[in-house]
């Protein structure tokens, strides 16, 4: 045996086994102690140093150095031990880059404990289910088709978490809106609260909390009202006489948009003539905002400005008028309408 291995000792295997592997061992050691000056996780540092690179070597030595056939006891033994390293520590390894609350798809949000539990399960499974093939001849035909039933019965069991949780996914991943944001999903507006694997949380303007499962969130059109910018633009109406002239109510209009605190002059305001209705000339004002959480307050503070502004300079804002006459001797009661 010793002859084999001072035969081999200096070939391509023999340098890899007795200088690589102390060498990687070394740089594993040093990987490990800066992760650990910076208090972060080293569970999977730690096995494949300690357990990994150890038996990788003794595997190679018996493999490469003493060229024992495969079919051998102790190589098939060596490589279901270190499959079993393999396995615990691409197990933590998955755990830390993606369940993690640093995992590298949200860098913020941690899987729920359950999904994370149904995952393993069915990872640990396949692969133990491929090294038993491989190494053993194990024939796992009926194996996999039990565990193909079972990985049905617990999916169609967990289908709305499961559901949940890859909607989540995908969501964190398109990002699109993030904490702080205001967002209208279907017929609900609010501000994003939390957002998780499993739902979003958004408060609305009455200070209530609604929760909206992923499932829901991924059949839903979802409207980013602080995307691309926070700045908002607004648009409210206003009917004026058709004897004021149009020329002085834009300007009037104009005027008051740029004299009422907080609203922008950069988009600059805009005033637009709309339409002839029946009993005024309807127009528009499109202005723009901070914040869409202003809105409410900014369109009451506009309004109420327009309403002292047209008294001050002669404009009417008109308003049907409906008059009742009743007809002596008469039944049918007739109606005539005009406008103020």
């Amino acid at each position: 045996m010793l002859d084999k291995i001072s035969n081999n000792i200096f070939t391509y295997w023999g340098i890899i086994i007795f200088i690589g592997f102390p060498l990687f061992f070394f740089l594993i050691e040093k990987f490990i102690r800066r992760r650990i000056s910076k208090k972060r996780p080293v569970v999977a540092p730690r096995i494949l140093k300690n357990f990994i690179i150890p038996t990788a070597m003794i595997h190679l030595i018996c493999l490469k150095l003493l060229e024992l056939p495969r079919t051998h006891l102790s190589l098939k033994i060596t490589e279901t031990i270190l499959s079993i390293f393999i396995i615990s520590f691409l197990f933590n390894l998955i755990n830390y880059l993606v369940f993690s609350q640093n995992n590298i798809i949200t860098k913020e949000e941690s899987i729920p404990k359950l999904s994370q539990d149904v995952l393993h399960f069915l990872f640990i499974s396949f692969i133990s289910a491929c090294v038993l093939s491989s190494i053993w001849g194990l024939d796992l035909g009926n194996l996999l088709t039990a565990l193909g039933v079972s990985s049905l019965v617990i999916g169609l069991a967990l289908q709305e978490p499961l559901g949940n949780l890859f909607n989540g996914i995908a969501l964190l991943m398109a990002k699109p809106f993030q904490k702080g944001d205001w967002i209208q999903i279907g017929d609900e507006t609010g501000k994003v609260l939390e957002f998780n694997w499993r739902s979003v949380k958004i408060v609305n303007r009455f200070n209530e909390l609604i929760i909206i499962p992923n499932n829901v969130l991924g059949k839903e059109k979802i409207k980013n009202l602080s995307r691309p910018s926070k700045i908002h633009a607004e648009f409210i109406t206003i009917g004026f006489s058709y004897q004021d002239n149009p020329i002085k109510v834009k300007e009037i209009l104009l005027q008051v948009a740029k004299n009422t605190e907080g609203i922008l002059q950069s988009p600059p305001p805009v005033p637009v003539t709309m339409a002839y209705d029946d009993f005024y000339i309807s127009y528009g004002l499109k202005f723009y905002i901070k914040d869409f959480e202003d809105q409410i307050l900014l369109k009451d503070r506009i309004m109420t400005e327009l309403f002292d502004v047209a008294d001050e300079k002669g404009l009417t804002i008109p308003y049907p008028i409906k008059e009742i006459k009743i007809l002596e001797n008469q039944d049918p009661i007739s109606h005539k309408s005009k406008t103020i």
